[in-house]
Parts: structure tokens; sequence; C-alpha cells
């Protein structure tokens, strides 16, 4: 299949920095990627003092990445289907009622495990559901000439949100779990007002409402229920197609294994050995310290090397890092050795992120953007099990001596796939997408 290029015209285009939409919809993005963060920093937390078990804990964090995924796919159709401003709309007003029933539970004092559970999992939903359509919003709203440089800033900005995180749930839940709920719904109000401002452009139907599925379907209610099942896997399989995107996928599966599983054993552990949750959220911090630093250099390696090369030089760094985790307990020098594992990560992820929306169609972007995060994610619901019931049966150096090997064989299939290994930098996107 080949590739769609924007109509834009490069000389109507105003810079990025200074195009209203787009500032507003990376506000709109932030603010929704912090109040997951502060989520996902939060719940694992309180669930471990809540139940005092890794196992009870690990099973809540599962639940909340099981739920994601069983709804990323049918979010990917909604964003095709439907108008992705107003599903980011609905997905920041629907972050705010959790959020809102998170406080309730902590002001009450009822953040069971059974709570914990079912609002986590209710907020991973929303995750699954809504994540899709703010992804593809962005090329919505910019030309592809502008798609590198965007992805570059992002990555800077999820190195940032990254960063504040952690030291933000760790100090909100030292001051209080009803506050740091508290925060998580504000954030997601805020990212609702930043979307309600945003215009996207008209799309060519009449039909001002409608994304490219609703045009399709517009003959009836009763072919659009009978054809989603459908579209939900045309993402998949349209990717299955493509030889140069699989290896990427199963890459992206393994390594996120390998990488939260460790990051989860390393919360999990210093919890259990009794670090405050202040401490903790620092040695979160320092995941965003690493990525805020790779950001710096993405956007010039990402001009200079080949996204192929950068991206397995990135792995086998991170790897080499994981590898030498199991082996230290000082808190500083895991700050360290985690800032050096996520620091390729920018630069890996605008190369291989610019080159996918460049091989995507605009119409198939919310089914395929859903069906690749679904793949990315496919393995996730292990991480926490595994760092769960890891840490009581092999202990520290032993539970992350199987996680860094887990990130090893992602490194050995990325240096064998000469698809993804030679895989051009920016200029060579658009001919290699259009080669497959």
């Amino acid at each position: 299949m080949t590739t769609k290029t924007s109509t834009k015209p490069a000389a109507s285009t105003p810079a990025l920095w200074r195009n209203r939409n787009y500032l507003l919809w990376l506000g709109s993005d932030t603010g929704s990627a912090l109040g997951i963060a502060l989520h996902s920093f939060a719940i694992p937390l309180i669930a471990l003092i809540v139940t005092n078990s890794p196992a009870q804990a690990g099973v809540i964090g599962a639940s909340g990445m099981f739920g994601r995924m069983l709804f990323t796919l049918p979010g990917g159709v909604l964003a095709d289907r439907h108008n992705r401003r107003r599903l980011m709309l609905i997905g920041g007003m629907t972050g705010t009622a959790i959020g809102l029933g998170l406080v309730a539970a902590a002001a009450t004092g009822s953040l069971t495990f059974w709570t914990l559970l079912t609002l986590h999992l209710l907020m991973s939903v929303r995750n699954g559901l809504f994540g899709s359509a703010s992804d593809a919003v962005l090329k919505d709203l910019l030309p592809e000439t502008q798609l590198g440089s965007a992805l570059a800033a992002n990555q800077g900005r999820d190195a940032v949100v990254s960063l504040a995180g952690g030291p933000l749930g760790g100090i909100l839940l030292a001051i209080s779990q009803t506050l740091a709920m508290a925060a998580i719904a504000i954030i997601h109000t805020a990212a609702t007002v930043f979307a309600r401002f945003m215009a996207l452009p008209a799309p060519t139907s009449p039909d001002k409402d409608a994304g490219p599925m609703d045009r399709q379907e517009s003959t009836g209610r009763t072919k659009w229920a009978r054809g989603f099942a459908k579209e939900s896997s045309e993402g998949l399989k349209w990717l299955w197609r493509r030889k140069d995107l699989r290896a990427i996928l199963l890459v992206s599966i393994i390594v996120n294994l390998g990488t939260n599983a460790s990051i989860t054993s390393v919360i999990f552990a210093l919890q259990q050995r009794g670090e405050s949750t202040a401490t903790i959220g620092m040695v979160s911090a320092s995941i965003g310290i690493g990525m805020l630093l790779g950001s710096t250099v993405a956007p010039a390696l990402i001009k200079r090397i080949p996204s192929g090369a950068l991206t397995c030089s990135g792995l086998l760094l991170a790897i080499a890092a994981l590898w030498i985790l199991p082996f230290i307990e000082p808190v500083g020098a895991i700050c360290a050795v985690l800032a050096v594992v996520l620091f390729g990560a920018p630069a890996i992820n605008a190369g291989i992120g610019g080159y996918f929306m460049a091989a995507v169609p605009t119409a198939l972007l919310g089914r395929a953007t859903s069906a690749s995060s679904l793949m990315s994610m496919a393995a996730l619901p292990l991480a926490p099990l595994i760092a769960g019931f890891g840490f009581p049966l092999w202990g520290w150096t032993g539970l992350l001596v199987f996680c860094a090997a887990i990130a090893t064989v992602a490194g050995i299939i990325a240096l064998t796939n000469r698809p993804l290994r030679t895989l051009p930098g920016p200029e060579g996107w658009a001919a290699r997408a259009a080669a497959y």
C-alpha cells in the first residue's frame, strides 16, 4: 500500500510553535499524559500500602493493562469513524469523572483492593478507548514535513511528564492520598479545556462531525454496527502485511516487557524494603531525566543517523544498562542506571514513530495506531505479575536478571532483521514505505 502525502501547501503552514491548534493539542495531550502518569505512579503504591502484598498490587496493575489492551482496537475504530476532537473531549471528561471517583474513595477511606482494582480498570479502559484519537489528531493538524519535528518535541514533553510525574506523585501521596487523586481529576479537566478550543481542518464531506469511516458508512446505523468488528481488525491486518513494520512491532513487544518489568520490580522492591514514597518518586523521576537528556539530542540524531541504526544502538545501550541493574542496590546508582536505560528512547520513538506516520494512510491512522499500541502492549500485563510474584521467589538480583534477559531477546531480533536494521532517515521514509 502506498503512502498518502499531505496536500497542505508548505508556504501556508505556520511554524510549529506558532501553530495555535498544535499548541492546544499539545496542552490537551500533555494534560492527559500527566494525568495518566500520576495515576500509574500512585495506584500501585497505594495498592502496596493498602494490601502490603506485591502479588495483589501486581494483579491490580495487570488488570489495568489488560483492560487498556482490550479496548485499544475499538478505540482505533472510533478515532477513524468519528470527530477526533470530540473524542478527546469525551476522554477528558471521562478521566475527570474517574478521578473524582478516586477522590471520593480516598476521602472516605474506601481505597480497598477491590475499589482500586475497579477504578484502575475503568481508567485504563478510558485510556484504551480515547488514546488513539489524540495520536491521530496530530496528522490531521500538521503536514508530513513537520511530523518528525513534532514527534521529537513530543518525546521531550514525555520526558518532562515522566520527570515530573514521580516526584509530584510522591509528594502528593506523602501529604494526602485524597490530594493525589484530586490532582488526577484536575489535570484531566485541564486537558478537556485545551481540547475544547482546538479546531481541526474541515473534512471534505459536508458532515463536519464525521471521520473517514463515518463517510464510508453513512448508509445507516446497521451497517455501522455490522462492520465494527471487521474494522477493528483492519489495522492489525494492514500492519501484519507490512514486512517493514512487523519486526518493529515484535521488538516493541519484547523490549517493553523487559523494561517495564524491570522498572516495576524496582518500585515494588523499594517499597517492600521500606523506602518512602518521596524516594520512590525520585527513582521514577530518573527515568524522566534520562528521557529528557535523550530528547535534547534526538532531533540531531534523527537527521544524521539512519533510523534503523539509531534504533539498534539505543536498544543495545538500554540492554547493557538493564544487565547492570540486578547487581546494584544504592538508590543513587539505581537512578543513574535507569536514566541510561531510557536515554535512547526519545530518538528511537521519534524515528520509528515518524516512519510509522509517514507509512500509514490518514484514513487508517486511528486503527493502525491502536493496532500498533495493542501489539506494543501485548505482553505488558505480564510486567506487574512478573514483579509481584517474582520478587518473593527470586529476590532483587534473580528477578532483574530475568527482566534483562527478556530485553536481550529484543536486541537480537533487531540486529538480525534487515528491514529494521536498514531503515533510513526521514528523507528516505516515503520511498521505503512505498516499496512495501
